[in-house]
């Protein structure tokens, strides 16, 4: 924590202790609309239309691997920032690092996972997901990805910094 670079106002407008609240409420919405879209994703997917359709062309696994990485990182969003939003409203220390170290914690595990999914190609050539998606929706998913972890280790940044004026 005291390594962490020193971000006197995130966006160069709000200094740590608003803006780790107004990120704790943008993590709060983005992790429940993930987690709402995931449960009506199930909903819509075991529908009656989409029984009757039977146009379905995508591949079980990668369909399963997208929901659960997009389901867990909704969720550790969405537990994160509750920790930052009670921390941030009753001052308490403990929490705010909680929510600070679990945001480490999920641009640490999407990190691993998108180095991960190309290395199982090669020790498990029957379930290489890389193979099974397309160069363009593969690269697009790999910006995304990179986009969406600048800016929660920013966010995360600036909640350390917050940690430090407590």
């Amino acid at each position: 924590m005291d390594t962490v670079p020193e971000i006197p106002r995130c966006f160069g407008m709000f200094p740590p202790k608003y803006a780790t609240y107004l990120i704790s409420i943008f993590g709060l919405s983005s992790g429940g609309v993930g987690l709402a879209g995931i449960i009506l994703f199930g909903l819509v997917d075991n529908s009656a239309v989409a029984q009757a359709v039977k146009n379905n062309k995508t591949d079980e696994t990668i369909k399963k691997v997208v929901l659960l990485s997009i389901g867990l990182t909704s969720l550790v969003l969405f537990v994160a920032n509750a920790l930052l939003f009670l921390g941030v409203a009753c001052r308490s220390r403990g929490s705010d690092m909680a929510g600070a170290y679990l945001l480490l914690l999920m641009c640490s595990a999407l990190v691993c996972a998108a180095i991960g999914t190309p290395m199982s190609c090669f020790f498990l050539p029957q379930s290489c997901l890389i193979k099974k998606i397309s160069c363009t929706l593969l690269f697009m998913a790999y910006l995304l990805l990179t986009v969406f972890l600048c800016v929660w280790i920013y966010f995360m940044v600036v909640a350390f910094n917050h940690l430090k004026d407590l």
